[in-house]
């Protein structure tokens, strides 16, 4: 039974990184990561919101200022408290449900998230995912998560590292949580391919698939992406 769920998207970002500084706001074929991001956020189906999440600290001003110019709404919290600032979001924003999308994956999946949103809706899982166990590469992780999983918890959920990471306690204890994993028949095929920018040669990587790729939305986007993720690593190791 579909419910009548307020759905976000909340996209974390900050704009400094120990392997690749700035990384948000680095140029992509004429578009910044984050803006990459923020443009395939629009596409998700069933959304009442974007809002991009990130750190009240004076360097992330600057990922505040691109958001406005991109006329979206920021939240600002922990840097380290990832739960936390999730919580805060959500409850600025008036999310029950909300998509989890990180800043540094300019290639997501929309139409998974648009489907991991539409089964939360209708069978009511606390957590739609991919990483239970995984089932897509890096950068293609979809996560769709109930506001009261996150409130129910708050208080267990206390390893620094727990908290970073959002969502590695409930695939650690699992026991009384609604978990739907999402299947793929193909993830072998697949599975050593990463569309993560996090460093240098990730970001080579990038530039290369987005100069290459289809434009945003079109049919069998995603698996031109994985094909040419897969050429591009062919062609570096030869």
């Amino acid at each position: 039974m579909k419910r009548n769920y307020r759905i976000g998207a909340i996209i974390f970002s900050r704009f400094d990184s120990n392997r690749l500084f700035g990384k948000a706001l680095i140029d992509i074929q004429g578009r910044s990561l984050l803006g990459r991001v923020i443009d395939r956020a629009k596409l998700i189906k069933g959304l009442n919101k974007i809002i991009v999440a990130t750190s009240n600290r004076e360097i992330d001003n600057q990922i505040c200022e691109f958001v406005e110019s991109e006329g979206l709404e920021t939240f600002r919290g922990s840097c380290d408290d990832v739960y936390g600032r999730a919580i805060e979001t959500c409850e600025k924003f008036n999310l029950d449900i909300f998509a989890r999308i990180c800043g540094d994956r300019p290639f997501f999946d929309f139409d998974l998230i648009s489907k991991a949103i539409k089964i939360s809706q209708e069978y009511n899982y606390d957590l739609v995912t991919t990483m239970y166990p995984r089932t897509y590469p890096p950068g293609l992780t979809t996560e769709v998560i109930k506001r009261d999983l996150l409130r129910n918890f708050d208080k267990k959920v206390s390893n620094p590292f727990d908290r970073e990471h959002l969502t590695t306690y409930f695939y650690k204890n699992p026991k009384n949580i609604k978990i739907k994993n999402l299947q793929n028949p193909n993830f072998e095929k697949t599975k050593k391919v990463s569309l993560v920018v996090d460093t240098f040669d990730d970001l080579k990587k990038a530039i290369w698939i987005a100069k290459h790729k289809k434009a945003d939305g079109e049919i069998n986007e995603l698996d031109s992406i994985l094909s040419l993720a897969l050429s591009y690593e062919k062609q570096i190791k030869l």
